[in-house]
Parts: structure tokens; sequence; C-alpha cells
């Protein structure tokens, strides 16, 4: 009976989740995930984690889409004003770059770029540029873009202030050594990595920490 009433529960709970009811399909999947395990339903109670694992990526993207239908709408209100947009198309080319669109992400910061002048702010969109062209294929120009942008960081941390120069650092770090991992050069891309991630600890950029982490993981 119990095990009747579990999946039953599971099924409301995956049915609200594609209906985008995610308050309810978190509840009734983890009501579900109670009673299996009760019966010892390991199967079962596999079933319903994945279900609640796959509601959590659902939430991910209907989130960046509603980010994105509101960037877009920002983007509007400053062209009709004629509003410096650079924050705007930051915004826009981190919501593509989420949902995985990085021919717009690549668009946007190209754009972007023209409103930036000082070098380290200037490079940190270098770096996000480079990423996008080492993701559609474009590896010759993501070198040259992570070079340009390595050099202007040299040239303008000392006139920034913390934390942005540290974020904006670990980022241009990671991006390179991203990009030595593609081709196969795997210890400079490690070394990079390491730099990035002490650098990031000595500021507690916990949001990049945790980024480096992810990527130093491929050496395990």
């Amino acid at each position: 009976m119990t095990d009747n009433k579990a999946k039953e529960l599971m099924e409301q709970g995956w049915k609200a989740r594609e209906e985008l009811d995610f308050e309810k399909a978190d509840k009734l999947l983890k009501e579900a995930r109670v009673l299996f395990e009760k019966e010892k339903d390991w199967f079962n109670v596999t079933e319903a984690i994945n279900h609640l694992a796959y509601s959590e990526k659902l939430k991910a993207v209907h989130h960046n889409l509603q980010g994105l239908h509101l960037a877009k709408g920002a983007e509007k209100i400053a062209n009709d004003h004629s509003v410096r947009k650079h924050l705007v198309l930051r915004a826009l080319m981190s919501l593509a770059n989420s949902a995985g669109n990085f021919e717009a992400a690549l668009k946007y910061g190209e754009e972007a770029l023209k409103f930036y002048d000082k070098p380290l702010p200037r490079a940190d969109i270098l770096s996000h540029i480079a990423t996008f062209q080492l993701r559609t294929g474009k590896m010759s120009k993501a070198e040259k873009t992570i070079e340009e942008a390595m050099k202007l960081c040299e040239e303008g941390f000392s006139l920034e202030s913390e934390p942005h120069r540290s974020i904006w650092k670990s980022k241009i770090l990671l991006t390179k050594g991203l990009i030595l991992y593609n081709k196969g050069e795997l210890d400079g891309a490690k070394e990079l990595g390491q730099e990035a991630l002490k650098l990031a600890e000595s500021q507690d950029l916990k949001t990049r920490i945790e980024e480096i982490k992810k990527f130093l993981e491929l050496f395990d």
C-alpha cells in the first residue's frame, strides 16, 4: 500500500515539474523518497532522487530564460533612451553562456568590448570572448585573445582594487588554462589553474574557488 502511494506521489511530482510548478514537485518527490526509504525500495529511492535532480536542472534552465527575458527588456530600454549599455551586454553575455548559446555570447562580448578602455576590465571581457571563441571552435582566435587579455591584466592589475582585480585575474588565468588543456598542454594548464586557485583563495572568492576546483578535477 505504501509502495503504491509513493509511486503515485512520484508520478504527481514529476508531472508538476514538467508544468514548472517546482515547489509542488519538490514537495511530492521528497515525500515519495521518504516512503520508498521506509520500504527499503532502493531502486525507486534512486528514481525519486533522479527526478529531484532533473527538477534542479529544469529550474536552472527556466530561471536562465527568465533572466534573458529581463536582460532583453533592459537592452530595449537602453536602446530607446540612448543609455550606455555595457552592463546590460555583460548580463546578456553571461546568460547566453549559461544557456550554452556561445555564438550569441560571443556577439554580446564583442559588442560589450567597445565600451571598455581601462586595461583590466577590458582584459576581463577579452577572457570571456576567448572562452566563447574556444567553445565555437575558434582555437587560434582564442589563443590570440587570451594573450592580449594576459598582457592587459599585467598592465592594469595595480590600477584596480580588491576584490575585483583578483576576480578578473583569476578568470583570465583559468581561461588560459582551459585553452591549454584543450590543446593538450596539460602541465601548463594545471599550473595556471593552481595559480588561479591560490589567487582566489587569497581573497576568499568562494564562487571563483568552486569554478577553479572544478577545472582542477580534470587532472585527478
